[in-house]
């Protein structure tokens, strides 16, 4: 019986819920069906908007004016604006439509969050003195959308809830957050100054070339360095610490930075120092143009310490397998030269390419093999570098003639093994490779099965 008493209080319980949820929720959460007729809010052309209010449910009070093409923040003080940012409030306010109607004249706005408004997003149109307001209130109970209610009118309806994230913007949403500014695609130096390391310097030499400069002259990874100048034009500020010139640098660590980069564009600079980690992980920075101190990323930091090394490029060769034209070898009282011979053209097909000895003596080798040695001559990389590359040892000599027939290329490489140390010199740069010892065996067995060398 007991259980039955249970059972009968639960059941009373759950049709109090449900019609209460029916008659007082259902008057309060709209939220409709695909089936629900949207209607326009009102009719305004986004490309004649010229300026813009938003109140954020912060008390962030932001306006804007459009200059030209371009949105500038006037208050609560002039600042360059987040373009995108102000797009999309354009966008949303001139595609605004109601999903349905809540009441037509509420007694409140009060239930709705709408006396006083939770945010508001003003908007003045070209040739239209009136301006025109959203008001924005609370979500409805199932969270779907969003109560509101234009300026001036009773009446309380319902948008998406989405817009919450689009409309209701705090000054720094609405702020230009760019960390560094200038022009990435003619970017063309670069410098790293590491506390208590050596300055590291790059200079960009062309569309496909940078080069270290500093602390030694030697190629660069154009890869790692064209990701780095990247990721400085696209770095973002996570949050304002101070918008003044801050009195004491020490309490950010900027007395003394982590890092400073600067990047150049012609004759102009654009530096970044940065100081110590902030409360909530970030990192503290500062922009050498501006007074203000802002957070980044700390993936940001780590990519900034990369040492010379880390910035070198590793590939030994710059030719692939399929742009060798020809080798010359020596290797101890030892010669030999390969070339890229093409054969007869044979009906609607390109000249076959064949691979000959041609010194000490002439001889045709196995195609296949020879490339499967330019593979493996091509891809050996640097595992690290040193100062000073070994004295002795069993020494090879790599003179590599690519590209265009008419206009070849040579590279020539230098190659010492001493033990289980392989170190590689390359023309015109200081100190040597280290070289995996398993990867150079290849190449030197691949030689001598092409050549019947020792």
């Amino acid at each position: 019986m007991r259980g039955g008493k249970s059972f009968l209080v639960l059941l009373v319980i759950a049709i109090g819920v449900g019609a209460y949820a029916y008659f007082v929720e259902s008057k309060r959460d709209v939220s409709d069906s695909a089936a629900t007729k949207r209607e326009k809010v009102w009719t305004i052309d986004a490309g004649k908007i010229e300026a813009i209010d938003v109140k954020a449910a912060n008390g962030d009070l932001t306006r804007l004016k459009k200059n030209g093409s371009t949105w500038q923040i006037v208050a609560p003080q002039p600042m360059d604006a987040d373009q995108d940012a102000i797009n999309t409030i354009t966008t949303a306010v001139s595609a605004l439509e109601s999903t349905k109607t809540v009441d037509d004249k509420p007694a409140s706005g009060k239930p709705f969050d709408l006396d006083p408004p939770r945010a508001t997003v003003s908007i003045q149109v070209t040739g239209d003195p009136a301006a025109k307001q959203l008001e924005i209130g609370s979500k409805t109970p199932t969270g779907g959308d969003l109560y509101a209610r234009v300026s001036g009118q009773p009446k309380v309806f319902l948008v998406p809830a989405y817009l919450e994230d689009q409309l209701n913007r705090t000054t720094f949403d609405l702020r230009d957050k760019t960390v560094l500014k200038f022009d990435r695609d003619k970017a063309d130096s670069l410098e790293l100054e590491a506390s208590g390391a050596p300055a590291v310097g790059l200079a960009k030499k062309s569309s496909e070339e940078w080069r270290l400069t500093r602390p030694v002259d030697a190629r660069a990874d154009f890869t790692a360095i064209d990701g780095l100048v990247s990721k400085l034009s696209q770095a973002r500020m996570k949050s304002i610490a101070e918008t003044e010139a801050p009195k004491d640098l020490k309490k950010y660590g900027l007395d003394k930075p982590q890092e400073v980069v600067t990047v150049g564009v012609g004759s102009t600079r654009a530096s970044l120092a940065v100081g110590s980690k902030s409360p909530d992980g970030t990192i503290y920075a500062r922009d050498g143009a501006r007074p203000l101190v802002f957070t980044i990323e700390s993936t940001l930091l780590d990519e900034l310490k990369k040492k010379p090394d880390d910035l070198r490029q590793k590939m030994l060769f710059e030719f692939r397998s399929y742009t060798a034209l020809g080798l010359d070898v020596t290797h101890g009282s030892e010669s030999f030269s390969l070339a890229k011979q093409k054969g007869s053209a044979q009906p609607n097909q390109s000249p076959a390419e064949t691979w000959k000895l041609t010194k000490p003596q002439a001889k045709d080798l196995d195609t296949a093999k020879v490339t499967d040695f330019l593979v493996n001559l091509a891809n050996l990389k640097a595992d690290s570098y040193t100062d000073k590359a070994a004295t002795g040892g069993d020494e090879y000599t790599f003179a590599v003639k690519f590209g265009d027939e008419k206009t070849p290329k040579e590279e020539r490489v230098t190659v010492r093994k001493s033990g289980t140390t392989v170190h590689a010199m390359r023309q015109g740069e200081p100190g040597a490779a280290v070289v995996p010892t398993a990867d150079f065996d290849k190449v030197a067995a691949g030689l001598k099965e092409l050549t019947g060398g020792k």
